[in-house]
């Protein structure tokens, strides 16, 4: 069981009252909801089948977590007062019991709001050991998005009625420091992608483009987007980050080659927008290629998180490719 996992369920968070009739008549009540199920990354059907022999051999042996809240609080057509029940962890699990009528086990847990069980499910996530590297990379994203949300510095005015995931992707894009950046005590950017980077083991700038992969892939329609998290679909990276980076606001894209095809529009328009005042490639160069020699000088320290570190040398290379 992840670390993760059994730090939430002995915090505050984990209700008390824990009875087996209760829990009886909650089982029949349970809820998920499209907003918080985005936020579980999708197995393989290879994966899925496994699962899926495993619990049918041997019972679901880990309890699903449950939010019991109210109506009011999910702002949805239920009476305000009415208790809700919805289901924030073993979705897979959850599907495969009741297909084959399987019994399983739950524990209730406490959130004063939505975000803050957005906040857990995104960190219970990332605790999990079995996650591909672009599904790390998207929970990071999500959670610096998050967390900036949470202190005011995004707005969601004109933005009503999106999926919460979609509105996200059309907010202030995050500023990308460059390599001699100092870090200000009043940057909130700075100090949040650096407090993220300490909790995840990563740099700030591996933080940030992970923000902007977020901000790609929420602008995906959901099946592209769970193809390209599941593994099933290969997308580069790059272009995903690309369409993070897009400040016009676009559908929700469907294929690859919709998707290079706005990306390549989007490229074309900057390019023809500073024609009058070209960027400084030379000193945008000069910065990425000594961020990649000090990213390299990384690889003979002795604690070092080797296929993270290499998966930053790459996106450097790849950036510095581009400016020649």
């Amino acid at each position: 069981m992840a670390k993760k996992y059994q730090l939430a369920l002995a915090a505050n968070t984990l209700i008390k009252d824990q009875s087996l009739l209760r829990h009886e008549d909650i089982k029949q009540h349970i809820r998920i909801l499209p907003d918080l199920a985005a936020y579980i990354p999708p197995l393989l059907e290879e994966e899925f089948r496994q699962l899926e022999e495993n619990i049918k051999q041997n019972g679901c042996r880990e309890a699903l977590l449950i939010w019991e809240t109210t109506g009011e609080q999910l702002s949805d057509q239920q009476p305000a007062s009415t208790p809700q029940y919805v289901l924030i962890d073993g979705h897979n699990r959850y599907t495969i019991c009741k297909k084959h009528q399987l019994d399983f086990k739950i524990h209730l847990m406490s959130f004063p709001s939505m975000e803050e069980v957005k906040f857990f499910m995104i960190d219970n996530q990332l605790g999990r050991r079995n996650l591909a590297p672009e599904q790390v990379s998207y929970l990071r994203g999500l959670r610096y998005l998050k967390d900036k949300l949470a202190k005011g510095k995004y707005i969601r005015e004109n933005h009503k009625g999106q999926n919460d995931l979609y509105a996200t992707a059309l907010i202030e894009q995050p500023p990308v420091a460059s390599s001699n950046e100092q870090a200000s005590p009043d940057d909130t950017s700075t100090s949040t992608a650096y407090r993220l980077g300490k909790q995840f083991n990563v740099s700030e700038k591996t933080i940030k483009r992970d923000s902007i992969f977020a901000l790609g892939l929420d602008r995906l329609s959901p099946p592209f987007k769970q193809a390209i998290l599941s593994g099933k679909v290969k997308v580069d990276k790059g272009l995903v980050q690309q369409l993070g980076k897009s400040e016009k606001p676009v559908s929700l894209i469907s294929t690859e080659a919709e998707l290079q095809e706005i990306v390549q529009k989007s490229s074309t328009d900057r390019n023809r927008s500073s024609v009058s005042s070209p960027p400084d490639t030379k000193e945008k160069a000069a910065q990425l290629k000594q961020q990649l020699s000090q990213l390299v000088s990384k690889l003979s320290a002795k604690k070092v998180d080797l296929k993270q570190l290499c998966q930053e040398i790459i996106e450097c290379a790849q950036l510095l490719q581009q400016q020649n």
